[in-house]
Order: C-alpha cells, then sequence, then structure tokens
C-alpha cells in the first residue's frame, strides 16, 4: 500500500488530504467514490509517528467526536464527514486511525465496528453508544451526549488536578528547603560544633546524625525509592490481588475516600442513563458502567449487582445491599422504578453527585493547604531550634560565670 496526497473540491469548494491505496490509480477511484473532484495527486513519504509522543488524549477524542456530530446533523454523508475530519485533524495517529475508520466504513464495515479495532482509543461506552446511535438513527445525537459526557469527565479532571497544583507545589518547595537545610546548613553548624568540642542537646544530636546519614547515602536512598516507586506501578498493573488492596485502602481514607466514591457513582449513573435511554440493555450499561468506576472494588460491587439483574431482581435492591454506596442512590433509583422514569432519576443521581464532588475537591484543598503548611513548617522549625539549642545553651552557661 502507497501514501498519497491529493488536492480537489467537494461541491465546488477547494479540499486536500491524504489517501493509502495500491497505486495512484487506485487512489484516485476510491476519492471518486467520494464524490471528490481530483485536480492533483503525488505519491508521499508517510509521516513519521513516534506513538510515546503521539498520544491520543481524551480532549483529541472529545473534539473530534463533536466536529464529527455537527457536520452529521448538518446532514453531512458520514464518509465526506471522514474525509473533512482527516483533512482538519493535525494528530498523526488519530489521523491515521480516522482514515482507517473510513476506510473500513466504504468497505461495508458499520461505525461501530470500524471503532471496535481500535480498542485501545475507543472506550466500550464510546462503542456502545455509537452503536445504538445506528441502530436507532440517531447518531449525530448520541455522538452529541458522548461529547457532553467527555467534557464533564475533563471537566472533573481539571478541577482535580487544579485543586492538587498549590499543595504539591508547596510541598515540592518545602522539601526542596529541608533537603538544603539538612545536606549544606546542618554540616556547617556540625562542624563548628565539633572544633568547640561541646556536649550536644538529644535533639540536635539527632539532626546532625539524620543529615549525615543523608549526606552518605543519599543515592543508595533515591535508589532505593525509584525501585519501590517502580515496583508499586508494576504491582498495581499487573496484580488484581495489590489493586484490590490499594482501592481498598484508598475508599477508607478520609475525605478523599468519599471524594473516590463520589466521583465513581456520579460517573456510574450518568453512563447507566446515557447507555440505556440509548437502547443498551440494563446488563450491558452496568457491566460498562462498572469498568469505568476506576476502583476495583466499586467495580466488583456492580458486577454483584448485574448479576443479580440478571436472576431477576430489580437494580435498586441489590445496589442497597452492596454495603458501599449511599443510602440516597438506591432509593433514588427505586423511585425511578416505581414512577417508570430511571433515566431520568439517574441523570439526576448524577447530578447530585457531580455537585457533591464539587464541594468535596473545594473541601478537601481548603483542608490540605493549612495542614500540609502546619505540618512542614513543624519540620523546618525543628531544624533550625535543633541547630540553635547549643548556641542558647552557651548563653546560659555565659550568664551563669
Amino acid at each position: 500500500m502507497a501514501y498519497f496526497r491529493w488536492k480537489g473540491t467537494i461541491n465546488n469548494i477547494k479540499r486536500k488530504g491524504e489517501v493509502i491505496a495500491d497505486s495512484k490509480e487506485d487512489a484516485i477511484i476510491k476519492l471518486k467514490k467520494q464524490n471528490i473532484n481530483v485536480l492533483s495527486i503525488k505519491q508521499s513519504a508517510p509521516p513519521i509517528e513516534l506513538d510515546f509522543l503521539n498520544k491520543v488524549k481524551p480532549k483529541d477524542i472529545m473534539i473530534m467526536t463533536k466536529q464529527l456530530s455537527i457536520m452529521l446533523n448538518a446532514g453531512i454523508p458520514i464518509v465526506s464527514a471522514f474525509n473533512i475530519l482527516i483533512e482538519q485533524i493535525k494528530h498523526p495517529k488519530l489521523k491515521k486511525i480516522i482514515r482507517n475508520i473510513k476506510e473500513n466504513i466504504e468497505s461495508g464495515s458499520s461505525f461501530s465496528n470500524a471503532l471496535r479495532e481500535h480498542k485501545d482509543i475507543f472506550s466500550e461506552l464510546y462503542i456502545n453508544m455509537v452503536e445504538s446511535g445506528e441502530a436507532s438513527g440517531n447518531l449525530d445525537v448520541v455522538l452529541q451526549r458522548l461529547v457532553i459526557t467527555m467534557e464533564k469527565d475533563l471537566e472533573l479532571k481539571r478541577k482535580l488536578k487544579g485543586a492538587s497544583i498549590y499543595p504539591t507545589m508547596v510541598s515540592i518547595v518545602a522539601v526542596g528547603v529541608i533537603a538544603l537545610i539538612l545536606t549544606f546548613v546542618i554540616p556547617t553548624f556540625s562542624k563548628m560544633y565539633a572544633d568547640s568540642g561541646m556536649q550536644l542537646p538529644l535533639l540536635t544530636r539527632i539532626v546532625i546524625a539524620v543529615s549525615n546519614f543523608l549526606r552518605d547515602y543519599i543515592i543508595i536512598i533515591l535508589l532505593i525509592l525509584a525501585i519501590i516507586i517502580g515496583a508499586f506501578v508494576i504491582a498495581k498493573k499487573k496484580s488484581i490481588k495489590f489493586r484490590t488492596y490499594i482501592d481498598s485502602l484508598l475508599l477508607k481514607l478520609p475525605l478523599l475516600g468519599t471524594l473516590v466514591l463520589k466521583t465513581s457513582i456520579a460517573r456510574f449513573a450518568s453512563i447507566l442513563s446515557m447507555l440505556t435511554s440509548g437502547g443498551v440493555s440494563i446488563l450491558k450499561a452496568i457491566d460498562i458502567g462498572a469498568k469505568t468506576s476506576g476502583n476495583l472494588i466499586i467495580e466488583n460491587a456492580l458486577d454483584k449487582v448485574k448479576e443479580s439483574v440478571k436472576e431477576g431482581s430489580n437494580l435498586s435492591e441489590p445496589i442497597s445491599k452492596a454495603g458501599i454506596f449511599p443510602d440516597m442512590v438506591s432509593q433514588m433509583i427505586s423511585v425511578g422504578e416505581e414512577t417508570g422514569k430511571l433515566e431520568d432519576m439517574l441523570v439526576k443521581v448524577s447530578q447530585y453527585y457531580e455537585e457533591e464532588v464539587d464541594n468535596s475537591v473545594k473541601n478537601l484543598t481548603t483542608m490540605l493547604e493549612p495542614i500540609i503548611i502546619v505540618f512542614l513548617g513543624v519540620i523546618v522549625g525543628t531544624l533550625v531550634i535543633a541547630m540553635y539549642l547549643p548556641v542558647f545553651k552557651m548563653g546560659e552557661t555565659i550568664k551563669g560565670w
């Protein structure tokens, strides 16, 4: 297969793009099938792609989905819409994926089946929503819903990231200051006190011992830390048992555990509402919602909910018995089931917990900032006091004379 760049017109509008074909003639035939009037075409070297530098981000998918939704809503055929996307998208890896999807659609595949070849990029939620949109004939509407969901996820990540910036920066600066004190300032005092031959207070001796230890073994300490962090990351990826333990511990942490649970509930309720309203079965919707929870404990609880529903139970009862979700969740779902408005009630559950997440993020930030500052202030203060205790002691001795 060869790579060709072309210039042409679609409905008298100038366009340009790329196409992969066996030959120049085959490329022209492909383009004509897409109602493209080819003005010029030439073979070109394919762009160099470094996957680790060209990772497709959720924001890239969201923007692409929004553009596709707008074009389909305007009545543009899906293949023509993909041609425009290929021309507009600058991300090399995403451009290649979109081109592959378009070619599969041209070969007779459905949009959802074409997406399944790229499960590393498009989630089960995305693929199933597209499939439901194709079945109902409302693909543009479904894509709009997906855009809203992705925008909410991106906004939540932005808030969480923003909330962590200040505490992280304060911690980094403070750790840097402490490291400077331990490695440069304290050794100066240590030498001065050693030359004087005076008896040092216990706190001063401890701090000097810590400083000497860090200076002598800093490389080994950093290597051990790197090994521990690397082992943690690998174990979390490879070991289900270890990940389950960490996720369980995370849920038990004050404030942070509540935030994780509320985030998962908001996402699950939103996904369940969107999928069921799109015609996806409740069992499939629960399964997809469980996989997107981001926490194995919550995922396992939702898997048990799915099994109960599969055996004939309603949704609210197993959620109530799961022992992990607040009573309000099962109560609101129960009301939705009784009134026949489950999807609407799930939307309300999602909205309520999205607001709760916002409040939790603000509260967590408000509490963390003073705690970090006080904690680090105590450490720095202790180091300073430890170094000046001998000076104070010396002053008292001089006064005694």
